[in-house]
């Protein structure tokens, strides 16, 4: 009896026998007129466009010296694990010729949450002042699965503003007294 209702099953033309070709994401019949196209999200390749890079770039406020970077590979509205990150830090000349120099490069260590963060020393990015005045280019590089995802960010006063150069002087200032106490 049960092998009645299967034949049934077969013969019947709007029953369709279904198996899932992965790379083609076609669904195969038997027969050539009841092909159909598999749409579910689930079945769907991940391409290299689902992934985003996004970095911030700021004033490192817990110390007065220097900048704070964080950057990690975004899809949909997570970030997802990377193997590496590589932050490159560039300054544009202040005259009318825009030139590029290269400051920093460093590498990120991993954060919690899958991002990666680095930090670059005022030192580090001499002759270049954090006053306010010139423009920073920042260049991510983030490395998943053999892949390398590379996106370019720009900023101005990095949080900071002409304000900058008395309160480090403030501290720098309570600094020195202290040291006398």
């Amino acid at each position: 009896m049960a092998s009645r209702k299967v034949k049934m099953t077969l013969n019947n033309k709007y029953v369709q026998p279904l198996k899932l070709c992965f790379k083609n994401r076609h669904v195969l019949s038997p027969s050539s007129s009841y092909n159909s196209i598999v749409t579910k999200i689930s079945h769907r390749a991940c391409t290299d466009q689902d992934y985003k890079v996004k970095a911030w770039m700021r004033f490192n406020s817990n110390t007065f010296d220097g900048i704070q970077m964080i950057a990690g590979l975004q899809k949909g509205k997570r970030f997802k694990s990377i193997a590496s990150c590589t932050f490159k830090i560039y300054a544009f000349s202040v005259d009318d010729l825009w030139s590029e120099t290269l400051l920093v490069t460093a590498n990120g260590s991993a954060l919690p949450d899958g991002r990666f963060q680095a930090t670059a020393t005022e030192s580090t990015l001499s002759p270049v002042s954090l006053d306010g005045e010139i423009t920073f280019k920042l260049e991510v590089d983030i490395e998943r699965s053999g892949k390398t995802y590379t996106d370019t960010y720009y900023f101005n006063h990095i949080g900071i503003y002409d304000s900058f150069i008395r309160l480090k002087q403030n501290v720098e200032f309570l600094d020195i007294t202290k040291l006398d106490e």
